[in-house]
């Protein structure tokens, strides 16, 4: 008798089998995602986050340059930080992320950075009144080089001007306010010597009553313009102000350096004098010719320069004006008759500072400078924003002067360099580069 055995259990007991090890394969599976879930949980329990209070003096010097010195602590404490608002405005909030342990270590580090930083103090000292337009300079120039150089913070009350003294404000560390208050007795006692200088001077000249004839009686000779010392060099550069402009051909720098400081105090000087209504009343004009020189107010910035006339305009039933030529700027104005004054004889002492230039190396592309270009050139060279540039002496040539034709010396061709950014600009080569201009054959005379 045959026995046949049928294939269907073994089927199933194959089947059975795959079923055990298929089971064991997802329960293997789920172990493991549910220890990661755990990991997780474990990992995420144990991340903090601190808040520490800085206050807000310190929190530049603890970010560093470029955030060199928190960079360091995230990096050392395996941390991550930054810093928000507080409701207290003298105080920021530095938010530290990451284990308890290392934001605990964190902290340490950035207390311990604090606690060595000097303490900053705030101070003050009187200054008289008429020191400090020196002090400050010509649009907070000189301030702000004290500020630098002692790395204190400095500023003046805003309160009456008509006072005596006036508070400045100091804030820093104790040896950054003593390094500033030396700098500004020394400018207070550079102005106190000058001004002694000066009444020394005016004691010497005859007393003056109310003129019953405001014509002068004595004969002022005109000082000259100033002019580029030859021993400046053609490949020495020296600093310079671009003062006025009428295109790259034509503009006006002055040299910075002693006279230019001798200027600012002239200015200030003829300001507070014919400030004076009683001043200005023994200096009244009979009659107004083409090349005298004046005094005059500048409407912009409402101080006293020096001026000469270039001509007289006589309208039907209007005032007369002046066309005016600051002497020691370039710019010109038209200002009524009335407005100008007769020069004081000492304020005649100083060179007329506006030196008359081009740009070397360049010409105007199509034979005439385009409204870009000066616009252009206006920009670079920061006309009239007392910003210091590089000038270098390249040549000059014999042509008519714009203005202010008294003397006939040739006109210098200087190159500019544009030295208020991380690098030098040419700008004889920027005009090139954008179009507005070409090199042109060497023609000038070479000094």
């Amino acid at each position: 008798m045959r026995i046949v055995l049928s294939s269907k259990p073994a089927i199933a007991i194959a089947g059975l089998s795959l079923c055990g090890i298929t089971g064991y394969l997802i329960y293997l599976f789920l172990k493991k995602e549910e220890d990661k879930c755990l990991e997780k949980s474990s990992k995420k329990s144990n991340y903090k986050t601190l808040e520490v209070f800085i206050p807000k003096e310190f929190v530049r010097v603890l970010i560093g340059p470029n955030g060199t010195n928190i960079k360091s602590i995230q990096e050392e404490t395996h941390t991550r930080i930054s810093f928000k608002d507080a409701e207290d405005v003298k105080v920021r909030i530095c938010v530290i992320r990451g284990s308890q342990g290392a934001c605990l270590h964190a902290q340490n580090l950035i207390q311990e950075f604090i606690v060595k930083q000097p303490t900053l103090k705030e101070d003050e000292m009187y200054v008289p009144q008429n020191c400090v337009p020196k002090i400050i300079g010509r649009c907070g120039e000189r301030i702000f080089e004290m500020s630098t150089k002692s790395g204190a913070k400095m500023y003046f009350a805003d309160n009456d001007r008509s006072t005596p003294v006036r508070k400045l404000f100091l804030k820093g560390t104790e040896e950054q306010i003593s390094i500033a208050k030396g700098l500004v007795e020394e400018v207070v006692h550079e102005s106190e010597m000058s001004q002694s200088q000066i009444e020394l001077s005016l004691s010497k000249r005859e007393p003056r009553g109310q003129a019953k004839s405001p014509t002068p009686t004595l004969e002022i000779e005109s000082p000259k313009v100033e002019r580029m010392s030859p021993t400046l060099g053609q490949d020495r550069q020296f600093e310079v102000y671009i003062s006025a402009m009428v295109d790259p051909s034509h503009f006006w720098l002055q040299i910075v350096g002693p006279k230019a400081t001798q200027l600012d105090q002239l200015v200030e000087d003829m300001t507070e004098y014919y400030g004076k209504e009683e001043n200005r009343s023994v200096h009244i004009l009979k009659s107004l010719d083409s090349g005298d020189l004046v005094a005059a107010v500048f409407k912009f910035d409402k101080k006293w320069y020096r001026a000469e006339v270039l001509q007289v305009v006589h309208d039907k039933g209007l005032e007369p004006l002046a066309e005016l030529y600051y002497v020691d700027y370039g710019d010109t104005d038209f200002v009524p008759f009335k407005e100008l004054f007769e020069l004081r004889t000492d304020f005649l002492r100083l060179n007329f500072q506006a030196i008359e230039c081009y740009l070397a190396r360049v010409e105007p592309k199509d034979g005439s400078w385009s409204n870009e270009a000066s616009d252009k050139f206006e920009e670079w060279a920061h006309v009239a924003q007392w910003k210091k540039l590089s000038a270098k002496m390249n040549g000059y040539c014999i042509r008519e002067k714009v203005r202010a034709t008294r003397e006939g010396s040739p006109v210098p061709g200087v190159d500019l360099y544009d030295v208020n950014n991380d690098r030098d600009i040419d700008i004889a080569e920027e005009l090139v580069n954008h179009g507005y201009a070409v090199f042109k054959k060497e023609t000038d005379v070479k000094s």
